[in-house]
């Protein structure tokens, strides 16, 4: 049975690999929502997109009506350029657009967050994560998976000097390293996310570790 699904955080490192990945033979019709225009999606009939400034969110719910709502949007404190756009961006987006998309229906919410969420964290970023976690579960979809990646492999558009002195340090010792923090590939966080679409659970889940590398 086709399903429907609506992506936020098109254009980013994991929603680049979960678009790129997609055959249409996968059952699966999905509408991106872009900031700029993807422009090979075009050769992709299966795949639409609409490109919103996400200032009039309201704007976006015509497009919301889906099975399932999957984000993997998001930014740094340092694009974004204060905690508070990194909040707004990280946390009140995503949790508006997942507000709206239950109000339209929606019954699974994909939610791509990061390892150590933890709304008690003393730590800002994992902090912030962690509250869009809750705040997503007590909206109270069908099915919410949160899928945790550790530090996420692959080319950005962009230079982060953290995470590409991470990879030097971490990649020949990644073998040492508990599941829960190894480096993981956009593309496999990709892969996991058609997993858990075809999977059809119920519920609410975490993934994160060895089940994001071998879930079955």
């Amino acid at each position: 049975m086709e399903q429907k699904a609506v992506l936020i955080g098109a254009t980013g490192l994991i929603g680049s690999h979960f678009l790129d990945g997609l055959k249409d033979n996968d059952d699966l019709q999905i509408h991106a929502i872009t900031r700029r225009k993807i422009d090979h999606l075009e050769q992709k009939g299966f795949i639409g997109q609409s490109v919103y400034d996400f200032k009039d969110l309201e704007a976006i719910r015509p497009v919301l009506k889906a099975d399932t709502l999957i984000s993997t949007f998001g930014t740094t404190i340092r694009n974004a350029g204060s905690q508070d756009e990194f909040v707004r961006v990280d946390h009140d987006i995503p949790l508006e657009i997942s507000k709206m998309a239950k109000e339209e229906g929606c019954k699974t919410m994909i939610l791509v967050s990061s390892v150590g969420a933890d709304s008690g964290s003393k730590y800002f970023y994992t902090r912030m994560k962690g509250l869009l976690e809750e705040a997503i579960k007590d909206l109270e979809f069908e099915t919410f998976h949160i899928i945790r990646p550790s530090l996420l492999l692959g080319n950005r558009m962009e230079f982060r000097l953290g995470e590409y002195l991470s990879k030097c340090i971490m990649g020949p010792l990644a073998f040492m390293v508990p599941w829960q923090y190894r480096p993981i590939h956009a593309g496999t966080v990709a892969t996991f996310i058609k997993y858990l679409i075809k999977k059809d659970l119920q519920g609410n889940f975490v993934w994160e570790g060895q089940k994001l590398f071998h879930p079955e």
